[in-house]
């Protein structure tokens, strides 16, 4: 999935080692321009990019001359300079540092051009101030679910990008313009903290969706070189599926690779889902012609018997969407299958993500990560491009997906919760009237 390239061999002895300490385990390709400086050392360059990987191309400051090509060639290289004279005299610790922050640019670098969002490396209208931070990402949100809860109009705007940062910090953007900068707390208030007078830049969805179309064939193409490098390996090939953006894309990248016969989506009912899930994820399965399986967690069961909610510390509901999970596949696959998990985790989800490798053991199982370096907005828009529609979920304002009784759930989540249209749903589900009272210090909803 990953190519560093480097100028010399001593250059690319430091990155190995630091690749050993940090990354065992990610099968990454390290090459060398065989020493060449200048003229000699771009056409080398050209040489050795691959079209099916991520090319990070590493240079020290004595071969600031590269940077010249960083955005041009292509969406899927980046040219990165680490502070010191030369790759070798960085210690391996602050290298890894400088990969990652490499590794972000593909899923971060966002502009506008021409009345729509680019998603992009490639430099290609007016480039967002958004700092390149590895736990950052950037996702699309209507325009109207801004208006609703936050007060914040941009005429002319149809989405707008948000910047997930720390601490429930998000940046908007309306077009190149930063127009607000908001906190989402887990409890409390969601917060407008800075405003800023403007009605932004023309964007709507449609320039967006021709803006994006070659970095995502690109990306697409890399990661479905990954799902094919170990098809021949496997027997049976699962996609765990929640209805969300991300467990979608990667079913959608499954089908393509590895057809329907064998491969199988599973959607486990913990019984306190939101509706809107599970009807969604019936729905697209008979869009895509997958076979999908439907396995009970019994949360709901639990709760039933007098259980209390789980917590942010006990997240005893966990255990039991695994269990039935394996109760799934152990329904499908016998004991002589080597079955393949087709993962929708991706780097920005959280550091444990991030430091786990594209294609793994785990539980007896191989898992495989194709979608590891995209972010929210490359995923909501690849389904859009696939002709498969968002989880109505995310038409509401969601970030993310779960129960509605989940305790990941912040307090935007909560003041969407406790507006209408969805209040009228949830108000008659089993355990929700009980759960919201329990929730504390819920607040800044605008029923």
């Amino acid at each position: 999935m990953i190519r560093i390239i480097v100028r010399a061999k001593k250059d690319a002895d430091a990155v190995k080692a630091m690749l050993r300490t940090f990354y065992q385990g990610w099968d990454i390709e390290v090459t060398t321009l065989k020493g060449a400086r200048g003229e000699k050392g771009i056409e080398r360059l050209h040489d050795v990019l691959s079209n099916e990987y991520y090319n990070i191309v590493l240079i020290g400051r004595q071969d600031k001359e590269f940077l010249k090509l960083d955005g041009m060639l292509g969406a899927n290289t980046v040219i990165h300079m680490v502070p010191k004279e030369k790759i070798r005299n960085t210690r391996i610790s602050q290298l890894a540092s400088e990969f990652e922050r490499a590794r972000a640019r593909f899923r971060l670098e966002t502009r506008w051009n021409n009345e729509g969002y680019v998603f992009s490396i490639i430099k290609r209208g007016v480039r967002l101030p958004i700092e390149v931070n590895p736990a950052f990402d950037v996702f699309l949100e209507n325009k109207n679910v801004v208006s609703k809860y936050l007060g914040i109009y941009c005429k002319g705007c149809d989405y707008l990008v948000f910047v997930r940062k720390f601490s429930g910090e998000h940046d908007i953007f309306c077009g190149k313009n930063l127009i607000a900068k908001i906190k989402i707390p887990d409890r409390g208030y969601v917060e407008v903290y800075e405003k800023r007078d403007t009605e932004g830049s023309l964007v709507n969805l449609k320039k967006t969706l021709e803006n994006n179309i070659e970095t995502l064939h690109v990306m697409e193409k890399i990661s479905t070189k990954l799902l094919k490098n170990v098809k021949n390996k496997h027997d049976v090939y699962i996609v765990p599926w929640s209805g969300g953006k991300d467990s979608t894309t990667a079913l959608i990248l499954a089908v393509k690779v590895f057809g329907r016969k064998k491969l199988y989506a599973i959607y486990v009912d913990t019984g306190v889902d939101f509706p809107h899930n599970r009807e969604y994820v019936e729905k697209v399965s008979r869009k895509l012609g997958v076979n999908l399986i439907v396995e009970e967690a019994h949360v709901d069961e639990e709760l039933s018997k007098g259980r209390r909610f789980p917590t942010n510390e006990d997240r005893w509901c966990t255990k039991l969407k695994i269990a039935a999970l394996y109760r799934a596949i152990d329904s499908i696959a016998d004991s002589r299958d080597k079955v393949l998990i087709i993962m929708g985790d991706r780097d920005a989800e959280s550091e444990l993500r991030s430091k786990r490798p594209p294609i793994r053991g785990h539980e007896g199982f191989m898992q495989v990560a194709p979608i590891k370096m995209w972010s929210a907005a490359h995923t909501q828009l690849y389904l859009l491009q696939n002709n498969i529609p968002l989880n109505p979920l995310y038409e509401l304002g969601f970030y993310r997906l779960g129960c509605y009784i989940c305790p990941a759930l912040r307090s935007w989540e909560i003041m969407i919760m406790k507006s209408t249209p969805l209040k009228n749903i949830l108000d008659n589900l089993p355990f929700y009237k009980e759960f919201i009272t329990s929730f504390r210090e819920i607040g800044n909803n605008r029923e």
